[in-house]
């Protein structure tokens, strides 16, 4: 509804639409119930046909204690019926389909009893309103509790929506803005194809023609290749390694209860289900029925050597890389398997994870715990710097391997698992968990038939990572032990060379000669030949560097690279790095900053928007270059945009970075939080014994600057006197560090950032008690009203005397009639009649608690002190958070809209708001009933 100054108002209606839809016909109907008419229409919306996909089981109905129940007692009655199957597998098979059946089920009845509930209240409401409309008298007591629960009704489904779109609230009252929309649409236009190219290069639109199209790619990408046995074994040699018995003892021991419980508690929740439709949260919800059960399944099939036909089926959801979206081979399958394979897969791999350091170079960065793909960024990053400063050749060679995780060949997979001491019981996994298996592909919501995998592993498998680090293993030793491939020398190395850098299947090859380049590339070729890998030669980017810097020839048909090298998302140049990777870097956070602006949260929710979103954008970078002091200010501009909704900032920066126990909001100090991150880790890696080539450089550079760190310092080795500019930063900012922190403070980024920000001494209030600012937000208090309690004590609301004195508005008065009192916060909330007025009543309901009950302007804005508070104060105070937040709102509705909301009004939006927060009842016990079970093994069977 649109205003002016002269109390003129007009509604103003606007119906858009985007240019792929096309109405057909439009009409406006009046209603009795309103002044306003209902248009209808009819549209038709020029998209592909997107189908309903798979069933996945809705989450919510894991909170309603009936289906909790219900499913209990099915499941009881399932139990009964194992002995009349034939293995607990094929029993197991089917009640994942009466489950499926019994939620169905349950779901729609439950849907109908609300849709039934929501046109019972309305009929209600109308009714309400037609009395009024015939002279009656309107209760509004009973409208707004209908209101209330129509509201409830709603907002159950609008959860439903958000939770199938894959959606997440940052606070439980914000509303669905349009950046919520934009972000559904959005990911949904990534998932959908308008078209796809044959193998003969025709584009077809036609939906069933694409759903072929998709099954001869990946039937064909999926499919045996011939290898040759000799070429593999002269790989598998270089494998000097074996697991020793104590490691090999662990892989081989049968699956326990104990060990699955574990598992479980490891797996994300909110992720895709498989085929079954059953996610991780169902599987937490009935472990303690479903956990012995899932026990005897994985003894039954691993002993059988076969997975059931849902396990052994996986939905291939495509995701889009970049290139041209008609061809598959620019997109991702990612297969999403039943949870209780993933259940079985990732007990593997938690075992495997322990012997993997024993197995794997260190080279390999991926799969390994306590290895980082940063390792591999800093290698290449002083690499370069190194060869810069001293003006040697070096070439960096990164290759890409076409569709690595989808050509493993599982024989030559499995003779590198035997090679590396594997036992029977492990193999056994192996082969069960690749035995038989098949996906159905995914294209807009439609699935196709079964695609056999007879090659690769899945994408999506927690197994995969590490099986793909064992495979391609012979291929980074052959390397490593080939004398004509010299690769660079590491400096105080002793004579060591780095030739390779891997994570997964990203390998870069470090190469001083042209040679070597020949050498390695003929090596990788051979490879494919024994394992059936194929190298993309038109993905595969060399760049020189040092003295070749100039060079424009390439040996082996490799693209070369005119701009900077990019190598696990960091662009590597030989000089400004930092600031390309940046200026990138924060182009998306400023998006990520447009989209949470767009969205209406409070301090706290955009606090929260900052750590758990923006932040993390960041941190990767931050660990290989830290960011230039140019960019520094815009970025920290840009936060506070956000934190302030772009208006003026009332609380100071330093003031807010504090906790919210210290009178802050814990807003990051992002340039300090990205240089503690920066810095900790290169006193980590400079304090740990070498394990990495790239700690001969940072031991090179930093040694000296940073001996306080080095647990075993030592002058015998190289130190470099001129420090590359990411380390000549970070021993400049070092200098400015509280003086007495210890060597295992500085290598904790989180403890370093606290100790750092603790030592600015900055002071909220001046004399305020400690305990004040957890007083007046306690921990349950909504967001929004913490917001308010904390801008009421540092009095920082824009009233009408703080506007007077800035220039802002004609007079500092209060607006209220009657009143010609100067607006300051306390007259707001106390002084002024109107306010006086609304206390009192609220006092009188605190009187029905405790008849010696008082109530002063200090509790209002201050809370009650530890040693004078009632029982019932934590209820009170958010009874009087929820009036001071409805008194702000009334008198920002008088001056903006000249809307006067009389005491009584106020008091019952304020209790209705105290009631709506109030903690909800217990649920009644389900009724308990002696009729079997309606659904159930005898009427599925």
């Amino acid at each position: 509804t649109w205003h002016n100054s002269r109390g003129a108002t007009s509604r103003l209606d606007y119906i858009l639409a985007s240019p792929s839809v096309t109405f057909k016909t439009a009409s406006l109907t009046p209603r009795w119930y309103s002044d306003h008419l209902v248009l209808e229409a009819s549209a038709s919306i020029n998209a592909p046909a997107v189908g309903r996909g798979y069933w996945k089981l809705n989450v919510q109905v894991l909170e309603e204690a009936e289906f909790l129940s219900l499913f209990r007692d099915h499941f009881a009655a399932w139990r009964g019926c194992k002995d009349g199957y034939v293995s607990p597998a094929a029993w197991w098979e089917h009640v994942k389909e009466w489950t499926r059946a019994l939620i169905t089920h349950y779901c729609r009845r439950r849907k109908a009893e609300r849709l039934g509930r929501v046109r019972d209240v309305e009929r209600q409401l109308k009714r309400e309103y037609a009395d009024r409309n015939n002279g009656g008298e309107l209760d509004l007591v009973r409208v707004q509790a209908l209101k209330d629960e129509l509201r409830v009704l709603h907002e159950r489904s609008a959860a439903a929506l958000l939770f199938h779109a894959r959606m997440q609230q940052a606070e439980e009252d914000e509303r669905c803005t349009a950046s919520f929309f934009q972000r559904v649409r959005q990911a949904r236009e990534e998932r959908c194809f308008t078209s796809l190219r044959d193998s003969e290069g025709h584009t077809c639109s036609d939906p069933a023609r694409m759903m072929e199209v998709a099954q001869e790619f990946y039937r064909k990408l999926f499919n045996k290749r011939t290898t040759d046995f000799d070429v593999g074994e002269q790989f598998i040699k270089h494998l000097k390694v074996c697991l020793p018995s104590t490691a090999r003892d662990s892989l081989e021991a049968p699956f326990t209860l104990a060990e699955l419980t574990g598992v479980l508690g490891k797996m994300n929740r909110r992720k895709v289900p498989g085929l079954d439709g059953l996610p991780v949260e169902f599987y937490s919800t009935f472990w303690d029925v479903l956990g012995p059960e899932i026990v005897e399944v994985a003894e039954d099939v691993h002993r059988q050597g076969l997975l059931t036909e849902s396990m052994r089926s996986g939905a291939l959801s495509l995701l889009y890389k970049k290139g041209d979206p008609t061809d598959l081979a620019n997109w991702r399958p990612l297969t999403m398997l039943c949870v209780d394979v993933k259940i079985f897969a990732k007990a593997l791999t938690e075992r495997l994870k322990k012997a993997m350091s024993l197995l794997v170079h260190g080279d390999q960065t991926c799969g390994v715990p306590g290895r980082s793909a940063t390792w591999n960024l800093h290698l290449i990053r002083d690499a370069i710097s190194w060869v810069e400063d001293r003006n040697v050749p070096l070439a960096l060679v990164s290759l890409d391997q076409e569709k690595a995780f989808d050509r493993v060949d599982h024989r030559f997979l499995e003779r590198v698992l035997i090679k590396l001491g594997f036992g029977p019981f492990f193999m056994r996994w192996f082969q069960t968990l690749y035995a038989g298996v098949g996906s159905r592909v995914s294209i807009n919501g439609h699935l196709s038939e079964l695609v056999p995998q007879v090659s690769g592993v899945r994408q999506g498998c927690p197994l995969s990572p590490l099986l793909y680090a064992l495979y391609i293993e012979p291929l980074a030793a052959a390397i490593r032990a080939h004398p004509e491939i010299d690769g660079l020398p590491l400096p105080g190395g002793g004579g060591a060379v780095v030739k390779l850098a891997q994570y997964a299947d990203d390998t870069t090859l470090f190469v001083c000669s042209d040679q070597s380049l020949r050498h390695a590339l003929d090596m990788v070729r051979s490879f494919g030949e024994a394992s059936g890998a194929a190298l993309n030669l038109g993905k595969s980017v060399a760049k020189y560097f040092g003295c070749w810097r100039h060079r424009r020839d390439i040996a082996g048909g490799l693209a070369l690279s005119d701009g900077p090298l990019k190598i696990l998302g960091v662009h590597f140049t030989s000089e400004g790095a930092a600031r390309v990777n940046w200026a990138e870097r924060l182009a998306l956070a400023r998006k990520k900053l447009g989209l949470w602006k767009s969205r209406s949260l409070s301090f706290l929710g955009k606090v929260l928007a900052l750590k758990a979103d923006v932040l993390p954008s960041l941190l990767y970078l931050a660990h290989v270059y830290p960011m230039p002091r140019s960019m520094r200010r815009g970025l920290t501009k840009d936060v506070f945009n956000l934190v302030w909704g772009g208006k003026y900032e009332y609380v100071r920066r330093e003031v807010m970075y504090l906790g919210k126990d210290k009178g802050g909001r814990d807003v990051p100090d992002f340039p300090l939080k990205l240089d503690c991150l920066f810095f900790a880790q290169l006193c980590a890696r400079l304090a740990a014994p070498p394990e990495h080539p790239h700690q001969y450089f940072i031991r090179l550079w930093l040694s000296w600057p940073l001996r306080k760190v080095v647990r075993t310092w030592s002058n015998s080795g190289p130190k470099a006197e001129t420090l590359p500019e990411h380390f000549d930063h970070m021993v400049r900012w070092s200098k400015s560090l509280p003086a007495g922190l210890r060597p295992e403070s500085l290598a904790k980024h989180r403890l370093l950032y606290k100790t750092v920000l603790e030592a600015r001494g900055t002071r909220a209030v001046v004399g305020l008690e400690e305990d004040t600012w957890s007083r007046v937000q306690p921990k349950g208090l909504d967001n929004r009203l913490q917001d308010l309690n904390w801008r009421c004590i540092h009095g920082k609301l824009p009233v009408r005397d703080v506007l007077y004195r800035h220039g802002l508005t004609r007079h500092p008065r209060c607006p209220r009639p009657n009143c010609a009192e100067e607006e300051t916060l306390r007259h707001v909330f106390w002084d002024c009649g109107y306010a006086r007025d609304v206390w009192g009543k609220v006092a009188d309901l605190c009187r029905t608690l405790d008849p010696q009950f008082q109530l002063t302007y200090n509790k209002v804005t201050w809370g009650w002190p530890q040693d004078t508070r009632p029982s019932f104060a934590p209820r009170m105070w958010e009874l009087v958070s929820i009036t001071k937040k409805h008194l702000w709102n009334a008198r920002t509705s008088l001056i903006q809209k000249g809307t006067r909301l009389d005491t009584w009004g106020l008091i019952r939006k304020a209790a209705a708001a105290a009631a709506a927060a109030a903690p909800p009842p217990p649920p009644p016990p389900p009724p308990t009933t002696t009729t079997p079970p309606s659904i159930g093994c005898l009427q599925l069977a």
